[in-house]
């Protein structure tokens, strides 16, 4: 998939930054948009809400 040539220079210097490929930066940023928006779990676990406490807020 190509894409315009603004995020293909935005995805290059993403994908250089972080030392990988162009494939896994697209893989990074489709997921962390997916968690960030609510569709896709992130697979950490938080304190369940009955054990939330004064103790805990941070």
């Amino acid at each position: 998939m190509q894409f315009s040539d603004d995020l293909e220079e935005a995805l290059s210097d993403f994908a250089r930054d972080h030392g990988i490929n162009r494939d896994e930066a697209i893989q990074r940023i489709v997921r962390a948009a997916l968690i960030n928006s609510g569709y896709l779990a992130s697979g950490e676990e938080g304190i369940p809400p009955e054990k939330l406490n004064a103790s805990n807020d941070d």
